[in-house]
């Protein structure tokens, strides 16, 4: 059979070679594999416009299942149940890929496939989760049986390639997830407002200590650590991993550092799929990311930057990080997105349990597109991480304490995201939380679990430039910052790291300790167009703010698991509001102190402050013996203060230990309660906004805090004012601040009524309305044409601790104008001082100015007929008058008049 020479064997060779190179797709009944969820949704609806390029190389990042997940889940259980033998007792890397990883021969035959057919192998992982390969067009479509074709982008201004059908490949090693075969989604950074800081004059004035009210350097400190200084906590030993998808300039982080007052901090930066070589239009999020993190722990060991050009895959970059046994970051932070929502990406979840079960605690911004409608993009739905939702932050001045928080939310789409999963069920740390209120989910995910500062905020990026800043880009780094002196504590007191820190949080949420571990954000919402009456920030847990935001050393000793034997609670001192003279939001706070150690200790109190009186100032605590109490007040002095804004720390000390429990107050005499009252931001941020005025139309707002570049309007003052110009039904903005109940505060605003300067038409029809706790105060239609801002004052009344200021207006043809509202209580008229002197009598009292009084005087209390002796229209805090009679005998008193 042999006997043609050479040619018979000749083709058995090829027989043989045939066989070789088709092997896995010879047996494609039984071995193809069909994956899911990689053609966009969109498509459905879009034309075609060709074919992707069959030269054109894709990066692939090709997902291996992990071995044992049921196994793996259970461990994540009992590493985060503090009745576990294993209670946080984590793996090291290598340990989890020998656990948990695909077995190497899966690995290796996965990579045997790619190489065959045409691709070369770009990163291999010691996990052996994820293979990274390159390769044509061609050769994707040849091997994943589909056809790569271009598409209009249906909101970006670019053409995106995918898929026309869903995927198969001829490999009997199962395939999780595979990223690279489309770009319709990329990831965007979740920084919202990146202005050039050129007017001071559009920042709230008293906000931070930058010298335009921005925060930056220590105020991050000041709010959420009170009393705890560097010395003590400040991320020594930590590091911190900063996942990113574009680089940085380092003379941005110097200047940042320098001008906030902060020490250098060593910035390692890892290149990931070849780094950033040169810093593009992202590098504002990574700077800012990097900036907030030093403010809050500036005693990190280092900042890990892993760069990624954009587009990656995000289980590329998620390899490199679960990886990385040279910096190993126990807090990792995340502020990129996708920009659409789209199917999990399971690879992606099983390197986050990756860095889960290594004691790693990673946060993600939630997003900053208000509630979420439509699906949440990844990766702000998984279950395996910390998202973190965003508040407008209040203090008392520059490096102030912490007076009060908000929902972040400028209306219009744009404010703190928060929702439900489509995708995922309620994982079982989040189960038993009411979600009546809240109009959360029983049986799905709900977003977010934490919320910090996401407003106001100083950047340096673009290799030199100030900018103010917002996002919840801000507040995911700021947590890890947090989280890193937490574990700083931790690893002091000889215990492990807190790692994936959502069971923890969420059962202190649960718990009687709540109150003094976080500040829980209960105003504002994350409403807009699309969601009118989701979210709303409620007591306890919500969909717009999660938890709330940390409040000190209670929440860090709670979660470190390590703390003195001497326990305060609540972790902060009052913050009242209220008039020259009286009264005041608060008057008291009481304290409840306990010995959580095995020995009696003696513990004392140091009082500074001229006006808080404490119940007592030292005793002793044996354990189990119920604590004590002990109230600090407001005294007599507080209500001679002039107005401004007081200060003042307690400092309990546990003399056994010499630690110290800091606990601030902070006291606001005559101030105004309105915040953001002249729309100085540029922005309606403090105002909820609801009604038509919320909504777009052509991409805009129909109202908005303008500057007078849309509407040829000049501000009454400074640079921006409110602009109403919703048309056939209202729009309108509210606020609630803390009132006095039956304090009477003067309301004043200035409201404008023009032409349209486009057209010259009269703005009628018109309608404007302001009203306090629901009571109209002024309800005005077809307002003529004012011809400038006139001025309205009102005096209103409290009726409880929590008033609401409400204004609506449309306008069908232009626009009405309000701006500087201003909500200031008056004081008392209660006379202070009573001199008899050769001139007469004369007196002092209290007094707001443009508040007129009357002072009056009378001979005989029995008698109810009062002689006016002066009329007097104050011009400051302190008003005079004289009456010449020096009369011993007379009665006087002051009046204030309508």
């Amino acid at each position: 059979m042999f006997r043609a020479g050479n040619r018979p064997f000749y083709r058995l060779l090829i027989a043989v070679s045939v066989g070789l190179t088709s092997h896995f797709s010879a047996s494609a009944q039984s071995s193809r594999q069909f994956l899911s969820h990689n053609v966009p949704s969109a498509v459905q609806n879009l034309t075609p416009k060709g074919k992707l390029s069959p030269e054109k190389r894709l990066n692939l990042s090709i997902g291996l299942p992990l071995r044992s997940e049921e196994a793996l889940d259970h461990f994540l259980l009992q590493i985060s149940d503090p009745q576990s033998p294993d209670y946080r007792r984590y793996l090291t890397p290598q340990q989890f890929a020998e656990k948990f990883g695909p077995a190497e021969s899966d690995y290796e035959a996965v990579a045997r496939f790619f190489q065959t057919n045409g691709f070369s192998i770009t990163a291999k992982y010691p996990n052996r989760v994820v293979l990274d390969v390159s390769g044509t067009v061609a050769d994707a479509e040849r091997v994943f049986h589909t056809t790569l074709r271009m598409y209009p982008h249906p909101r970006e201004a670019r053409d995106f390639f995918a898929p026309d059908t869903e995927p198969s490949v001829d490999l009997p090693v199962k395939i999780e997830y595979v990223s690279g075969l489309d770009n319709y989604s990329l990831p965007h950074p979740k920084i919202i407002l990146r202005e050039p800081l050129t007017d001071s004059t559009k920042i709230i004035p008293h906000a931070g200590s930058w010298s335009n009210g921005l925060y930056a350097g220590n105020d991050f400190r000041a709010a959420y650590l009170p009393g705890i200084p560097t010395n003590q906590l400040s991320g020594a030993g930590q590091v911190i991993g900063l996942l990113e998808f574009d680089g940085y300039y380092s003379n941005d982080i110097v200047k940042y550092e320098t001008e906030a007052g902060l020490p250098a901090v060593t910035l390692t930066n890892v290149p990931v799929n070849g780094g950033v070589s040169t810093p593009g239009t992202g590098n504002g999020e990574v700077a800012l990311d990097i900036e907030v993190a030093i403010a809050m722990a500036p005693g990190l060991s280092k900042i890990v930057v892993y760069e990624a050009p954009n587009p990656t895959a995000w289980s590329t970059v998620l390899s490199v990080i679960a990886n990385d046994t040279v910096n190993f970051p126990k807090q990792i932070s995340c502020s990129w997105g996708d920009n659409a929502p789209a199917s999990p990406n399971t690879t992606a979840e099983n390197l986050f349990k990756q860095m889960a079960a290594q004691g790693q605690s990673f946060f993600n911004a939630s997003g900053d597109a208000d509630a979420f409608t439509s699906g949440i993009p990844f990766p702000s739905e998984s279950t395996n991480i910390t998202q973190v939702g965003g508040t407008s932050l209040s203090t008392a001045g520059p490096n102030g304490i912490w007076s009060g928080e908000t929902t972040w939310n400028w209306g219009g789409g744009v404010g703190s995201s928060g929702g439900v999963s489509g995708n995922f069920a309620l994982p079982s740390w989040q189960q038993g939380v009411n979600m009546t209120t809240n109009l959360g989910s029983t049986t799905k995910r709900d977003v977010p679990d934490v919320a910090m500062t996401a407003d106001r905020i100083l950047s340096v990026s673009d290799n030199g430039t100030n900018y103010t800043t917002a996002g919840t880009s801000a507040a995911a780094p700021l947590w890890a910052a947090f989280t890193a002196l937490v574990n700083q504590q931790a690893v002091a007191g000889g215990k492990p790291v807190v790692g994936f820190i959502n069971p923890a949080i969420y059962s202190i949420g649960k718990s009687p300790n709540y109150s003094s571990c976080f500040n829980d954000i209960v105003t504002g919402n994350n409403f807009w167009s699309s969601s009118t009456n989701k979210f709303p920030a409620v007591p306890g847990y919500d969909l717009a703010t999660g938890w709330g935001s940390p409040a000190g050393d209670n929440l860090i000793d709670a979660l470190s698991g390590v703390s003195d034997s001497l326990a305060v609670a609540p972790g902060k001192g009052f913050v009242t509001f209220g008039a020259e003279g009286g009264p005041f939001t608060a008057i008291s706070e009481t304290f409840f102190l306990t010995n959580c150690g095995a020995v009696s200790l003696n513990w004392s109190l140091i009082n500074t402050s001229l006006w808080l009186t404490a119940s007592a100032t030292s005793g002793t605590l044996t354990p189990g013996d119920g604590g004590a109490n002990v109230t600090l007040s407001l005294n007599p002095a507080a209500f001679a203060l002039s107005p401004g804004i007081y200060t003042a720390h307690v400092v309990f000390t546990n003399q056994t230990t010499h630690a110290l429990r800091d606990r601030p107050f902070a006291l606001f005499v005559g101030q105004q309660l309105i915040q953001n009252p002249g729309f100085e931001t540029g922005t309606l941020s403090f105002w909820a906004q609801t009604g038509i005025g919320s909504a777009t139309y052509n991409g805009y707002n129909y109202d908005f805090a303008d500057d007078g570049s849309g509407t040829k309007i000049a501000p009454h003052s400074g640079k921006s004012f409110a602009a109403f110009g919703a048309s056939g039904l209202m729009g309108f903005i509210s606020q609630t601040v803390s009132t006095v109940s039956n304090q009477t505060y003067l309301l004043s605003f200035w409201l404008n009524s023009t032409n349209n300067p486009f057209t010259g038409h009269k703005t009628t029809p018109n309608q404007f309305l302001a009203a306090w706790n629901g009571t109209i105060l002024f309800n005005r239609t077809n307002i003529p044409v004012i011809g400038g801002w006139t001025n309205l004052q009102f005096f209103v009344t409290a009726t409880n601790s929590a008033s609401t200021l409400q204004f609506g207006g449309r306008d069908d043809n232009f626009y009405l104008g309000l701006d500087d509202v201003s909500l200031v209580p008056i004081p008392l008229p209660t006379i202070n001082t009573a001199i008899k002197n050769s001139g007469g009598v004369t007196f002092s009292w209290y007094s707001l100015s443009n508040i007129q009084y009357v002072v009056q005087t009378s001979t005989n209390l029995a008698q109810t007929n009062w002689m006016d002796l002066s009329t007097n229209i104050a011009t400051g805090s302190t008003l005079t008058a004289t009456n010449p009679i020096a009369d011993p005998s007379r009665f006087y008193r002051v009046r204030q008049l309508p």
